[in-house]
């Protein structure tokens, strides 16, 4: 496995004239045929017959080109395994963020040159990938495998194929707040209590997506009104907030990834970190998505299948991420989930207007 982070740093522009030049991303002999239509005769046989047939072509194929929004030794550690299992295949591996992975995929594929295999995205962060008619069509039954609490991520159109989930939830210092001090929902991040000691980041779709889910609009809107009101504390990155609570600076983060307090946590018993399980826990998956002009159907079709193996969600729950196969590494099973994928742009913008309105003049 390779890294090209250095890539990543070119504008789409340089991204095309180098492709061209080069001749990066001229189809295989297995793509001759679309890929939506090799996945439709994959589907129509028997399980075993079928992950031959995988196998067999992926072997032909010989390589992979995939783009991990997982970061640093997270990502290599997971493709580690995947080469591991299928040494046969020559992995390109680039890690970024959901967003920056869309915009990736689009540049190259704007220039004609179809250089990625497969991405993993945010499934909130879809849309924009969706409307540009560059996913291919992918039914697996590999998605068989997801647990029941969690199949409400399958997309019945199989334009995806979620493989794990990540949360927003309410986290805080337990030296600065006792657990009958602490908030117990979110509406309670507008009490008094709390004025100037709720922290955020800046405006993310995922996070007021997930919002708008469990609230509503309206209600949004008011509890936007009266969070702006309550002087948050708002920062850009998630981590750095995270330390920031933990060292005292302020005693209640209203946006985060609980995993990370939790693995300080395991570092440290001490760390004064708590989640509050009372607040309902906002839910979105991640997914991988095939691009519909891969160079390499069958090697992105087994790594699809693969995220959602035995070893890909140990791997998963190991490192504190959301399992779909598996029991969650931390979160007990009756903690109430609001589970979301993406909304329409018009609705987004609205919420970002809220934003900005109530709470954006505060950055």
């Amino acid at each position: 496995m390779r890294m090209t982070k250095s890539f990543l740093t070119m504008s789409a522009p340089a991204l095309c004239i180098i492709a061209l030049l080069t001749g990066w991303g001229r189809p295989s002999h297995s793509a001759e045929r679309s890929a939506d239509q090799l996945y439709k005769e994959l589907a129509k046989l028997p399980e075993t017959q079928r992950q031959k047939r995988l196998e067999e072509g992926a072997q032909k194929e010989g390589k992979l080109n995939y783009v991990h929004t997982w970061r640093g030794k997270l990502a290599k550690g997971h493709i580690r395994l995947f080469e591991k299992r299928y040494s046969f295949l020559k992995v390109e591996m680039v890690d970024i963020g959901s967003q920056d992975a869309a915009e990736r995929l689009i540049a190259e594929e704007t220039a004609g040159r179809h250089l990625t295999d497969a991405i993993t995205l945010a499934v909130p962060d879809l849309p924009v990938i969706l409307k540009q008619n560059l996913v291919a069509r992918y039914p697996t039954p590999a998605t068989k495998k997801i647990l029941k609490q969690y199949q409400g991520f399958i997309d019945p159109e199989n334009r995806w194929m979620p493989w794990y989930w990540s949360e927003h939830g309410i986290s805080y210092n337990t030296n600065l707040l006792s657990a009958d001090k602490a908030p117990k929902g979110w509406e309670d991040l507008c009490k008094p209590a709390y004025k100037g000691q709720v922290s955020f980041d800046p405006a993310e779709t995922r996070f007021l997506a997930g919002l708008s889910v469990m609230m509503g609009e309206e209600k949004l809107k008011g509890w936007l009104k009266c969070i702006g009101e309550n002087q948050p504390i708002i920062q850009r990155g998630h981590t750095q907030r995270m330390e920031l609570m933990l060292s005292g600076d302020h005693a209640v983060q209203g946006d985060n990834f609980l995993y990370q307090g939790v693995d300080e946590k395991r570092k440290d018993p001490k760390v004064p970190y708590a989640i509050i399980y009372s607040a309902p826990i906002l839910a979105y998956a991640g997914a991988i998505i095939i691009n519909k002009n891969t160079p390499n159907p069958y090697a992105a079709a087994l790594l699809a299948d693969w995220t959602l193996s035995e070893e890909s969600q140990k791997y998963t729950a190991e490192e504190l991420r959301g399992p779909l196969a598996l029991k969650h590494p931390y979160l007990p099973d009756n903690v109430k989930l609001i589970a979301y994928g993406y909304l329409s742009d018009e609705l987004v913008n609205r919420l970002h207007d809220y934003w900005n309105q109530y709470i954006g003049r505060k950055k």
